[in-house]
């Protein structure tokens, strides 16, 4: 089966490039197990006998690691205990990007004959390969890629991240939210308390650590808003040059590289006339009034922080350059220098 991609690029020249990707997927990749009777293979890697004593899992199973734990746990995996373990070509690819060390470790264990650690090409197969969504982050596209993978496979997932743990179980996945401490313990490594291996108070425990994990990740939210929010109060309205980093259907996804700042241009306005607006999701490109605005495109926006609204004050950008009728606005005039006193010593 062929799956192909256009998608158009923008060269340092400035001229437009059409780039065509295919992608092949296939329906012999096989799974590596013993255990199975539909795969048509003729070696396994996968062991049929793969019992391991956990008090969370007590029937036998496979282990497939997301990223994170292959990156933060290399030194458990590479234990002689942990053993018929799936490492996806997902997390193959994301670990050779995020570290070159580990990756090496992780192929020497892969090499390993006795330690049963098989590679599944999920990128290729019919059944697991995936799209990325619109508005989806590469990070969140491999997550769910993982996902799909792990519920083909029916393994056990490990996971030490909260929204992929979250996810999963809605996909009716077993993920274990500290499998740090249990892995450890499960080899030897470490010991633990009796109530973390017991399940309803395993469980209450991670939906407190979950709840405190989700209210500092608000805190933090906040406080990068407010802090923003207080830097431009003072600084009235400002012409600055950005570059467009997505386009949606009604706007555009401004970065601010002075600031670092990222910010949404709206083209439609209930107290303005909307312009006439199309969108292509194949580019993606915008056009607004016969402009066309796509990504990595220059553009001059004003920044001013709106705070018609004391409870709920935002950072508000609106488009000076390309000039548009009707759409953009006049730049800001700057304001004068004021100059301190100096201090009498």
């Amino acid at each position: 089966m062929l799956k192909s991609k256009t998608f158009v690029k923008k060269t340092r020249s400035g001229g437009i490039m059409k780039i065509v990707r295919e992608h092949y997927l296939r329906d012999d990749i096989w799974c590596g197990s013993e255990v199975c009777t539909e795969c048509k293979q003729e070696e396994t890697v996968l062991q049929k006998d793969t019992y391991i004593e956990s008090n969370l899992c007590s029937f036998p199973h496979y282990l497939l690691p997301d990223t994170n734990i292959v990156l933060s746990q290399i030194d458990i995996l590479e234990d002689p205990l942990i053993k018929n373990v799936i490492i996806l070509q997902t997390v193959l690819q994301e670990v050779r990007h995020r570290s070159a060390p580990i990756y090496k470790r992780l192929k020497d264990i892969l090499h390993d004959k006795e330690k049963h650690f098989y590679t599944f090409t999920n990128e290729h197969h019919r059944e697991t390969y995936i799209e990325r969504e619109q508005g989806e982050s590469a990070n969140d596209r491999n997550d769910r890629a993982i996902r799909i993978s792990t519920k083909w496979l029916k393994v056990v997932l490990l996971t030490n991240d909260r929204g992929n743990k979250e996810k999963a179980e809605e996909f009716g996945l077993y993920s274990d939210i500290i499998v740090h401490r249990l892995l450890a313990v499960a080899i030897g490594a470490d010991s633990t308390y009796p109530d973390l291996m017991d399940k309803h108070k395993q469980s209450a425990l991670c939906n407190n650590l979950n709840y405190r994990h989700k209210m500092a990740q608000y805190a933090q939210r906040a406080s990068v808003a407010y802090h923003t929010q207080l830097f431009f109060k003072s600084r009235g309205i400002l012409n600055e040059e950005g570059f467009i980093l997505f386009v949606r259907k009604n706007a555009i996804i401004v970065l601010i590289p002075k600031f670092g700042l990222e910010g949404t241009v709206f083209f439609e306005n209930k107290d303005k006339p909307s312009p006439k607006l199309i969108f292509n999701e194949e580019a993606p490109s915008l056009t607004v009034e016969g402009h066309s605005f796509n990504m990595f495109d220059k553009v001059k926006v004003t920044i001013s922080l709106d705070a018609s609204n004391v409870q709920h004050q935002k950072i508000r950008m609106s488009l000076v350059e390309p000039v548009i009728s009707g759409v953009s606005v006049a730049p800001s005039e700057p304001e004068p220098e004021v100059k301190r006193a100096k201090l009498d010593r």
